[in-house]
């Protein structure tokens, strides 16, 4: 099972025990790539796009009340300090490199995760290039872990239905 399903089952089953109104659920699937939407355990909404290719994992998630868009990265086969600070970019097919300074973390199954933010107002721009291109390559700084690439099939068809959750945040 994938991360995307297995922390789609862990985050359902913290909700039921933090609070029974409080769940995500898939919006749209289209290649490796998901859709969902809902409510996180502490009630704020939530909606996101996320895949997982060769134990690689890249979602992107906005939740209401937020200026800015979540990205978050993670593999088992990373080592990181909570907290540290890693730069990281990101190229969306030959479009300009996005820039940013992560936060690392671990997800609940000890996976180290690192995550950085893209300001709401550079959505557009960056959901254009999201979905309109067949590649991402992530390389962090200084070589810190190897490079990656991840298809980006099917996010055009998931991109619908996360545009259409964003709209119906509260």
């Amino acid at each position: 099972m994938g991360r995307s399903r297995i922390g789609l089952v862990a985050f359902a089953l913290l909700a039921i025990a933090a609070d029974a109104g409080a769940e995500t659920q898939p919006l749209a699937r289209a290649g490796s790539w998901e859709a969902f939407g809902g409510t996180t355990p502490q009630g704020r909404g939530v909606c996101g796009i996320s895949a997982e290719v060769s134990k690689h994992y890249f979602g992107l998630k906005f939740y209401a009340g937020n200026d800015t868009f979540t990205i978050q990265l993670g593999t088992g086969e990373w080592q990181v300090t909570n907290g540290e600070k890693i730069g990281v970019t990101m190229r969306l097919d030959s479009n300009p490199l996005w820039r940013a300074t992560a936060t690392a973390f671990h997800f609940e199954d000890g996976d180290a995760g690192l995550q950085y933010h893209i300001n709401r107002t550079e959505l557009d721009n960056f959901a254009r290039e999201f979905r309109d291109s067949s590649l991402i390559r992530v390389e962090f700084e200084g070589g810190r872990f190897p490079s990656w690439t991840m298809g980006l099939q099917g996010t055009m068809a998931v991109n619908g239905a996360f545009q259409t959750c964003i709209r119906g945040l509260k």
